[in-house]
């Protein structure tokens, strides 16, 4: 995934797991654990794989960022 760096807590890089592909499946979000040794825990979204076999673009259908 490119183009998306919002930085998540652990509560909302958990609830951020499932999300809705673009072509019209699911799929899930994996994170990456960005915070330096002894600061809290951060996430980012690193990569989205797709768990439906159907053609069009794979790609997370994320919300919007507030």
């Amino acid at each position: 995934m490119t183009g998306d760096a919002e930085v998540l807590d652990r509560v909302r890089a958990d609830a951020d797991r499932v999300v809705l592909c673009r072509c019209g499946g699911s799929g899930r979000l994996d994170h990456a654990l960005v915070n330096p040794p002894g600061e809290p825990e951060r996430y980012v979204r690193d990569t989205f794989t797709c768990t439906w076999d159907r053609p069009g673009p794979h790609e997370p259908i994320l919300p919007p960022h507030v």
